[in-house]
């Protein structure tokens, strides 16, 4: 299942996360959004995918990776957004939003 995360990158981009892998948006029209693999720069990477604007369904699946995938980049980029989110939305000290999510995670 792919999920779609508006504050994905550094610079704010939407991120695709499919399959252990993550993609950016490269650009949009009226139809489709073209997304291509977060790694393109560093790894040369030229893997691509197409999704319907309107209901974000795959369109055209992804091409061959030319990269490896790493799951614990993926679960650190998650626990960052976690911990990003709580500090946001709630009036926990830095510690507690930590710690709970460092529980969260363990579970």
């Amino acid at each position: 299942m792919a999920t779609i995360s508006n504050n994905g990158t550094t610079k704010q981009k939407s991120r695709l996360d499919l399959d252990g892998f993550s993609y950016i948006k490269d650009r949009s029209t009226s139809e489709k959004t073209y997304w291509r693999c977060i790694k393109y720069s560093t790894h040369h990477c030229h893997s691509r995918l197409h999704t319907c604007v309107v209901t974000n369904n795959i369109i055209k699946p992804p091409t061959q990776h030319t990269c490896k995938t790493d799951g614990t980049a993926i679960e650190l980029r998650r626990f960052d957004e976690q911990i990003a989110h709580r500090a946001r939305h709630t009036q926990e000290t830095p510690d507690i939003i930590v710690t709970n999510c460092y529980k969260g995670k363990n579970t």
